[in-house]
């Protein structure tokens, strides 16, 4: 593997843009003298760091020196090692911290963590799906400590729903794990509208992976029964604004069987309507 794809795979492994780890190099040296567009470089093969950098570089991305200037290493081999051995206990012992700091300090209210889901909302299309997930990880295991009331376990339901939609269709078991833990926080509020914003939204990610059909399918109609309790006639509005949308001469997919294509598609207007 080459020096560019070792600190490619590294950056990505701490959840780094380019940028911060350019912003990283800069505060280990003491030399505001790298760019994003420095570590590009060297990412794509054009520049090659020297020794001075590689030094600066085994710092700031936490793995021997002796690992960069390498001139032969086992992709495979060496992101499981990392993995196991440097970057894991680095990020566990971060997420250990930042839990006991925040349970020594002042604990945020219920209106700052939605604003904080809030903010997730809005950064979720700005950011890469590593970084989202590596800060949401570190909000859980603050706000696992405060689960004392409904309205903290209607924040945590959608907060695993979010860090649920930051893993790739080829790990699509682990989002649905988080769905599912999801679904089962947002039981515990006791909230009915979130209850249909936690399943409605994992059914729609899923389906939109298309990895995992028919457990989208299972969110989906325990969403469309949710919606029903909270509103017997939401699902009728809802259904009459899809219906205008869609092309009157297909009207003959109202009445196709419920586990055909059709349908799924009417259940995701339906939910998308309603979520």
């Amino acid at each position: 593997m080459s020096i560019g794809c070792l600190i490619r795979d590294l950056r990505g492994a701490h959840g780094w843009s380019q940028g911060r780890l350019a912003q990283e190099l800069c505060d280990v040296s003491g030399h505001a003298a790298v760019t994003r567009d420095e570590v590009k470089r060297w990412e794509s093969g054009k520049r090659v760091p020297g020794p001075y950098w590689l030094r600066h570089l085994a710092t700031a991305l936490q793995v021997p020196l002796s690992i960069l200037e390498s001139e032969r290493v086992k992709r495979r081999t060496f992101l499981t090692d990392a993995a196991a051995t440097v970057i894991a206990p680095i990020a566990a012992s971060d997420l250990i911290r930042h839990g006991f700091d925040a349970a020594l300090k002042h604990r945020p209210t219920v209106d700052a963590w939605q604003a904080s889901l809030e903010q997730y909302g809005a950064d979720y299309m700005s950011f890469g799906a590593a970084d989202i997930q590596k800060r949401l990880a570190a909000d859980l295991v603050v706000l696992q400590q405060q689960l004392e009331t409904p309205g903290l376990w209607e924040v945590a339901s959608k907060l695993m729903t979010v860090h649920g939609k930051t893993y790739p269709g080829s790990e699509g078991s682990k989002a649905i794990d988080w769905y599912r833990m999801a679904a089962e926080a947002a039981d515990r509020s006791g909230d009915l509208s979130s209850r249909v914003w936690v399943r409605g939204r994992a059914a729609i990610a899923l389906g939109y992976e298309g990895a995992a059909l028919p457990v989208a399918e299972e969110f989906a109609n325990q969403a469309l029964i949710s919606l029903r309790q909270a509103d017997p006639r939401a699902v009728e509005r809802t259904h009459g604004q899809s219906a205008r949308c869609r092309d009157p001469r297909r009207s003959e997919d109202s009445i196709r069987p419920p586990g055909t294509r059709s349908s799924r598609v009417r259940r995701g207007r339906l939910l998308r309507a309603a979520v």
